[in-house]
This record gives structure tokens, C-alpha cells and sequence, in this order.
């Protein structure tokens, strides 16, 4: 069922994997339309005739609300939202994720199914047994393609360029999906993206990864303290050290040894490039000091409304087969 022009078309969108650096630029040209649209407060019509599943296992405001959102400025009409699927669904009474999607596909009659879930295999199970496209909102420790793809759009959109930039993320690489992502569709912009890695030992992005980026031709150097890399990095990628996972491993004692090991404050800002941003996913709890909002690189809140225009061009290049005629 997939149009010509529209890559996106009826498809799953489950991984970067599933990118090209054309794709990209065609979900950008999206987003940009679905910025004019929501800025002049021009709600589209995408979605008018479209039932939209929004199915979460785990805690969200961003990820949840920006889909919400999206299909809303659509003009989607029948949203089926439910963010506590880990609690009021059958989850509970051990019903498989697959057997889940398979009832919400026929009790809601959607036509698309966005999913966050703790598992990281989550996404592709759902796909298998969805005859509708499965967007993965969150899978695990593995994956978070939207928000990788919003982060990108930031980047672009702040700097105007996303070739020969020096990243730099700090924090949580070892447990956060969205630097995972990230780093992938970086080399995919730029080959030889330079990737500064700044965390503790314990915290550092998985090695297969980080050979995989070199394989393709990313510079990734690892480093232990922000002071580092400061004042080389274009994007300044701070993450939370989550305590949720720690927990589920049974490794709170490490937890509490490394959870402030990482704090962005005005000081470093000082060392920083007059040019270039500091981004953030979001929830923050102490890694950025909120003095850094009032820098005008403090670029996290802002990230947030591309995750809007972005993810409303998904839902738009799923379900419409031409959406830039739109």
C-alpha cells in the first residue's frame, strides 16, 4: 500500500534502522508544514476520517501529550488514549502484549497504534501482530525513533545546519534509548559526525554501539567530565541518570553514587560556544541547574514543540498518502 513520494505510507515505524537521510528530509519538509499550520493556528485535515490508538505502559508527558496533540491538529476525532496501560489494561492478568494489540485493533477499529512499552523487543512483537502501522513511542532501553527524529529537527532548526557538528551527551548512555537513537541518525546526516560520549564508566554507550557508529564513520571519544568537552560542543546533550531502571536491576547503591554526578550550571555555560545549544529529553531532576533556562542556548523547551510538528507528520505520512499536497 505504500504511495510513491511518501516513504512513510502505511508503514511501521519502529527503529532508525528503518532511515535513510531522503526519508528524513521528507518527514522534515512534513514537519515544517505542520509548523506554519500550528503557528497560524491552522488546524489540518489528515486525520478526519481516522481512529488513532495511543497505548503507554510506562510514565509520560512529552511522548504522550505531543501524540495527543498531533492527531488533535489533524483533525482527528476518535483518539483512544490510554496512559496506563501497565495498571487498567489486561497486562495485569498477564494477557501477552500481542494479544493485546490484536484486541485494541478490533475493539477501537483504529488505524494506527502508537505504543511505548518497557520491553525492548516491544515494538516488533506489536508489528507482527498489528495489520495496522505500529509507531514506537519507547521501547525499553533499545529504542525511541520519534524522538530521535525531533532531536534532529532541533538541531537543524536552531543551528541551521547538521553537518560538521561536534555532539556531546552526558549522562545516562547505557540505559537512555534516546541517545541511542540519536547517535544513529547523526552519522546518517553526517558520516563523520564527531560524538563526544561524556559518562561514568558504568554508564557509557554500549560497546557494540559505539563500534557500529565507527564503522560508519563517526569520531566518538569518550570522556569522564563535562569540563571536557564544553567548550568544543556545537549540542550539548543532557540526560537523567533513571533511577527507574537501577531499580529494576537491583542496583540502587549505584544509583545513589552516581545520580548528581553530572550538573549543567551557568558556570560551564560560560565556557560554552556563543553558538550552540543545550538539549535535553526531558523529564530533567538536578543534571541541569534552572538558572541554564534563562540562557538563550538552553534549547530543551523548545525541542519539546518539534516533537509536536514531528510526530503530527508521522501520523500525516502514515495515513495520507500524499500529505506535502496537502
Amino acid at each position: 500500500m505504500n504511495k510513491k513520494g511518501n516513504p512513510f505510507f502505511w508503514q511501521d515505524f519502529i527503529s532508525v534502522g528503518q532511515l535513510s537521510f531522503p526519508k528524513i528530509k521528507y518527514i522534515f519538509s512534513l514537519a515544517d508544514r505542520m509548523s506554519a499550520a500550528v503557528e497560524n493556528g491552522q488546524a489540518r485535515r489528515d486525520l478526519k476520517n481516522k481512529t488513532v490508538a495511543i497505548l503507554f505502559y510506562q510514565p509520560s508527558t512529552r511522548t504522550f501529550s505531543s501524540f495527543l496533540s498531533a492527531a488533535l491538529w489533524l483533525g482527528c476525532r476518535r483518539v483512544i488514549a490510554i496512559p496506563g496501560m501497565q495498571a487498567y489494561s489486561s497486562a495485569v492478568k498477564g494477557e501477552s502484549l500481542a494479544d493485546t494489540i490484536r484486541s485494541i485493533e478490533q475493539t477501537t477499529a483504529t488505524n494506527i497504534i502508537i505504543l511505548r512499552h518497557p520491553q525492548d523487543s516491544s515494538s516488533e512483537i506489536a508489528a507482527a501482530n498489528a495489520r495496522v502501522p505500529i509507531i514506537n513511542a519507547g521501547s525499553g532501553k533499545k529504542e525511541h525513533p520519534t524522538q530521535a527524529l525531533l532531536d534532529l529537527y532541533t538541531i537543524q532548526r536552531e543551528l541551521g545546519q547538521l553537518k560538521k557538528l561536534r555532539v556531546a551527551m552526558v549522562g545516562d548512555l547505557k540505559y537512555g534509548r534516546t541517545v541511542k537513537s540519536l547517535a544513529q541518525l547523526l552519522t546518517l546526516a553526517d558520516p563523520q559526525v564527531h560524538i563526544d560520549l561524556v559518562a561514568p564508566a558504568a554508564l557509557q554507550m554500549p560497546d557494540n554501539l559505539v563500534m557500529r557508529l565507527r564503522r560508519q564513520g563517526a569520531q566518538v571519544k569518550k570522556y569522564a567530565k563535562i569540563e571536557d568537552v564544553i567548550t568544543k560542543a556545537d549540542v550539548l546533550y543532557m540526560t537523567r541518570i533513571q533511577r527507574e531502571w537501577f531499580e529494576k536491576e537491583g542496583q540502587m547503591g549505584l544509583y545513589n553514587r552516581l545520580k548528581g554526578f553530572y550538573v549543567l550550571n551557568r558556570p560551564l555555560m560560560r565556557k560554552a560556544k556563543k553558538k550552540m545549544i543545550v538539549m535535553h529529553p526531558l523529564p530533567r531532576v538536578n543534571e541541569i541547574a534552572p538558572e541554564v533556562d534563562r540562557d538563550p542556548r538552553a534549547a530543551y523547551f523548545r525541542q519539546m514543540r518539534s516533537g509536536l510538528y514531528i510526530r503530527m507528520a508521522l501520523l500525516a505520512a502514515a495515513l495520507t498518502p500524499s500529505p506535502l499536497a496537502s
